[in-house]
C-alpha cells in the first residue's frame, strides 16, 4: 500500500479486497447476547500467521484466515484484519486476518483502493472492479447497517499494516556501502550500458498528465520524467476524441512510482475500429488487457495480438449475453509472459434451470483439496495456470458468491 502526495490510497493491481457485508441487523436481544463475553480484538499486524491466530484465539475468538500477494508484508504475516486492534466485539461473530502470501509472480501496477462501506453489495462490486480489485465478500449480521448494505472492508486506509521505518543506523550502513562503490568502481561503470543505477532506481517520480496528447508528444513527456512507455492499446474513441490521442494512463498522472517505471497506455482508435489494438512495451513486458465484456473472437483477437495464447471455457450465466467474457485469468493489467496462456471463462447463455449454489471459500487449500470441495456442489473447476500443483491464491467467483449449477469457477493456484 502507498500513499501518494495527494492523500490518495493504491494497492497493486489484481489485490484482494474483503468486503463485509450486513446479512440484516440485529435485534435487542441478539446485541445483548452478543454483547455478553465481549472481548477486544487483539493487534496483531505484522505477526506471523501462528502467533496471530493464538493471539486471536486466546481471547476467544474465531479468525478466518484469507491470502493475498504482498510486495512489502513478509509472506505468512499479517498485513490486515478485521476487526481493528482494541475493537471490542463478540467471540460469535467472525474476526478476519488477511495474511500475505509473498510478492506476486508478475509486476502489479498501482492502483486507487476506493472505499466502498455503505455502498450495496453490487455497487461495491463494480466500484472495485472498474479499478481492477478482487472482491471476496463475507457476510455477517451488522448492529447499525441494514442487509445488503457494507459494513467494513479490509484493507482499507487504516487497516494495512506499513513497512517498518528504516533504523538511522541502517540507513547511513547503506549509505557508507554506495559511497565505498563508487570510490570502487567510479559512476560510469554503475551506469555502464545505460541502465538505471540503485541511487536512481529508488527515485519516485511523478506521473506527468499525458491524457489527450498524442502517442508521440505522451511518448516524449513520460521520457522526459524518466518513465517509460508501457503496453500502448487503442480502445474505441468516444465522440470528440482525436483517433491517436492517448485517453487514459495506467498509473494515473500526478501517482508517485519509481524511476524507470512503464506506464500503459490507451489510445484513441481511428472511427469504425471495435477491436482493441494492443502493442506490447518495447521492453517485452505484456500488461494484460481488459477483455471481459469483449466477445470472445475480439478478446482473442486483442490477446494474441500481445503474442498471448488463449485457453476458453464456457459458463452458464443468467447475466452476461452468450458469447461475452465473464471473467479472465490472470486479471487486467498483471504482466503476463510471452506465449503464456490467459484463461477466458466466456457465457454460455441462460440455462434452463435456476439451480444455484454458494461457493465455497478455498483460497489457501492444496488445488487438489479445493477441486474436489469445489467439483463436489456440481460446479466445475479451471485451474490457472494449468498443470501447476501449489496452493490457491485466489479464487473467481469470490466464496459466498452464488452461482449457478455447472459454472466454471478460476482458480488460480501458486
Amino acid at each position: 500500500m502507498a500513499v501518494g502526495r495527494t492523500g490518495e490510497v493504491t494497492v497493486p493491481a489484481g489485490s484482494r479486497v474483503v468486503v463485509v457485508v450486513s446479512s440484516g441487523l440485529m435485534g435487542d436481544g441478539t446485541q445483548e447476547l452478543l454483547a455478553s463475553g465481549a472481548v477486544d480484538m487483539p493487534q496483531v499486524l505484522g505477526k506471523s500467521q501462528g502467533a496471530a491466530l493464538e493471539a486471536v484465539s486466546n481471547v476467544g475468538l474465531h479468525p478466518r484466515v484469507i491470502y493475498d500477494y504482498s510486495d512489502t508484508v513478509r509472506k505468512g504475516s499479517v498485513m490486515a484484519q478485521h476487526p481493528a486492534a482494541g475493537v471490542t466485539v463478540s467471540p460469535k461473530l467472525e474476526s478476519l486476518l488477511l495474511i500475505s502470501s509473498g510478492p506476486a509472480l508478475n509486476e502489479r501496477l498501482p492502483v486507487p483502493l476506493p472505499s466502498v462501506v455503505g455502498m450495496t453489495e453490487g455497487a461495491a462490486a463494480l466500484e472495485l472492479r472498474a479499478v481492477r480489485l478482487s472482491a471476496q465478500f463475507v457476510h455477517e449480521k451488522s448492529a447499525t447497517v441494514p442487509a445488503g448494505h457494507v459494513s467494513a472492508q479490509i484493507p482499507d486506509r487504516d487497516s494495512l499494516v506499513t513497512r517498518p521505518k528504516t533504523k538511522a543506523w541502517v540507513a547511513w550502513l547503506v549509505i557508507a556501502v554506495i559511497v565505498a562503490l563508487l570510490a570502487a568502481v567510479g559512476v560510469p561503470m554503475l551506469l555502464r550500458g545505460g541502465s538505471l543505477s540503485a541511487i536512481e532506481q529508488a527515485k519516485q517520480v511523478t506521473v506527468p498528465e499525458v491524457v489527450g496528447l498524442s502517442l508521440q508528444k505522451a511518448t516524449t513527456a513520460l521520457e522526459e520524467a524518466g518513465l517509460k512507455v508501457g503496453t500502448v492499446t487503442e480502445v474505441k474513441a468516444k465522440s470528440g476524441v482525436k483517433a491517436g490521442a492517448v485517453v487514459s494512463a495506467t498509473p494515473e498522472a500526478g501517482q508517485e512510482i519509481a524511476a524507470g517505471s512503464s506506464v500503459a497506455l490507451e489510445v484513441a482508435a481511428a472511427k469504425g475500429s471495435d477491436t482493441p489494438t494492443v502493442t506490447p512495451a518495447p521492453d517485452g513486458e505484456l500488461q494484460v488487457p481488459d477483455v471481459t465484456g469483449l466477445d470472445e473472437a475480439a478478446a482473442r483477437s486483442a490477446l494474441r495480438a500481445m503474442g498471448l495464447s488463449v485457453d476458453a471455457v464456457n459458463s452458464p450465466s443468467s447475466e452476461v449475453k452468450k458469447g461475452l467474457v465473464i471473467a479472465q485469468s490472470p486479471m487486467p493489467d498483471m504482466v503476463a509472459v510471452a506465449k503464456s496462456s490467459v484463461v477466458l471463462v466466456v457465457s454460455s447463455g441462460k440455462p434452463t434451470y435456476d439451480t444455484t449454489v454458494t461457493l465455497p471459500e478455498v483460497v489457501g487449500l492444496p488445488a487438489g483439496d479445493a477441486t474436489a470441495k469445489v467439483t463436489a456442489l456440481g460446479l466445475v473447476v479451471k485451474i490457472a495456470p494449468e498443470n501447476v500443483t501449489g496452493s490457491v491464491i485466489n479464487q473467481i467467483p469470490a466464496a459466498n458468491s452464488k452461482v449457478l449449477a455447472n459454472s466454471v469457477v478460476l482458480l488460480e493456484v501458486q
